[in-house]
């Protein structure tokens, strides 16, 4: 009698990856509520468009400093086990910052010293619920997964930006409360996962961090498509962030209610979200190189546009245009770059990509509150245009990117390249 392989069970039966997306929902609605109102917050409390940016500055700087650390504890210890400190820790410092604003202790340095510490956890702990993904979900469907991720987000988002702006309009201390339910939710859904997701065998060697930290290093930059990858992310995310949050906080000083703000966040997720519904497919069919170069080109022109922005519906519009290829974008190149990296290396490239990418978001806030205030609206979003434009070229110029084929050709192709996901 012969026997066929039984192909994998849909995503949605998958019990462990259930609870672990159940968690990340939570996680994800209350750390985006909590985000979007702490600007508004801290300007609440403070007065000051550049107390504002120095805190966002501040508590970027927190999750820098916690990731490439936290990449390491992700690839040497239980996943599941950091994941549930994540959420606890979470759950505390949200705690902590309700019971300083209900006692109006909120100085700058309060709260920026509880920013920096949120971040810093959320970057030291938050590597490890990412890395389980490839151990939840066979190879086959890690592009599916990570499209039902970005629709996730996506979704997220559209609730988080008018619902942080309606609880922020209540009382300052709700947002956070939202955030502190959120990371409950995290932990009572991991609780219930049954794995420990080791990153590698209980038998394995010990080795040292700092011989972890070079194999990852050396690993990543021997890829010429991972570094194009990585310029590309660093200008898009610096430009896109911090032109966006201009406008916030632009918006925000000119005296437009919370609640409208808000809706402009929705106009965004709602555009990802309808990217995020032809995200599997597309994924699928068309190229990786295509679903990377196409998106970012047309960010950067509605990136272009945005400054000079009549009003807040031209300002909808262009939200709108500038979402419709994130989905599709991401889920693509974090589809194939887990395809390909180890599952043994899964936290510590996720570290140092993010490290990397996101290394000069800190000055995203800074930049904006500053250069509102110094120099007003219209040259800060300029700079910030001009940064995702630059983004834009380096697409144009990264012809291993270009190339990356579909998803149905990942393997053949990242074996032809040297490129294999366990080699």
């Amino acid at each position: 009698m012969t026997t066929t392989a039984s192909a994998p069970q849909p995503l949605r039966r998958n019990a462990e990856y259930r609870r672990w997306l159940l968690g990340d929902v939570c996680l994800e609605l209350g750390t985006g509520i909590g985000t979007f109102a702490f600007p508004l917050v801290t300007y609440a409390v403070t007065g000051s468009l550049g107390a504002t940016g120095l805190v966002g500055m501040i508590q970027g700087i927190g999750g820098l400093v916690g990731m490439v650390p936290g990449g390491l504890l992700a690839d040497r210890f239980g996943r599941r086990r950091l994941r549930l400190l994540a959420g606890s820790t979470g759950t505390l410092l949200q705690a902590v910052l309700i019971v300083v604003l209900m006692a109006g202790w909120g100085s700058v340095l309060m709260l920026a010293t509880i920013a920096f510490l949120d971040r810093f956890r959320a970057g030291l702990l938050g590597a490890a619920s990412d890395a389980m993904l490839k151990q939840l979900v066979p190879p086959a469907q890690l592009p599916r997964a990570v499209s039902v991720n970005q629709g996730r987000d996506a979704a997220v988002e559209m609730i988080a930006g008018p619902l942080g702006g309606v609880l922020f309009g209540l009382a300052v201390a709700f947002p956070p409360l939202a955030q502190l339910l959120g990371n409950l939710g995290s932990v009572l859904a991991t609780w219930r996962m049954r794995g420990r997701y080791l990153p590698r065998a209980v038998e394995a060697a010990s080795t040292r961090v700092r011989d972890d930290l070079r194999e990852a290093v050396v690993w990543a930059l021997s890829q010429r498509v991972r570094v194009q990858l990585l310029a590309v992310a660093t200008l898009v995310n610096l430009g896109s962030n911090g032109l966006l949050l201009t406008v916030l906080l632009h918006l925000t000083a000119s005296g437009v209610p919370a609640g409208r703000i808000g809706l402009l966040n929705t106009v965004l997720a709602g555009s990802i979200l309808l990217g995020a519904v032809l995200a599997p497919r597309l994924v699928e069919k068309v190229p990786t190189g295509v679903l990377v170069t196409g998106p970012i080109l047309i960010m950067a022109a509605a990136a272009a546009f945005l400054p000079f922005a009549p009003g807040m519906l031209a300002i909808a519009a262009a939200y709108a245009v500038m979402g419709i290829g994130i989905a599709p974008l991401n889920a693509g190149t974090q589809g194939f770059l887990l395809h390909i990296t180890p599952v043994a290396m899964q936290g510590r490239i996720g570290a140092l990509m993010g490290t990397i990418a996101m290394g000069f978001m800190p000055l995203a806030p800074a930049a904006a509150g500053w250069g509102l205030d110094l120099v007003g609206p219209l040259p800060t979003m300029l700079l910030f245009s001009g940064i995702l434009v630059a983004g834009a070229l380096v697409v144009l110029l990264g012809r291993d990117l270009r190339r990356v084929p579909a998803a149905a050709r990942w393997e053949s192709y990242a074996r032809a390249e040297g490129l294999s996901s366990e080699g």
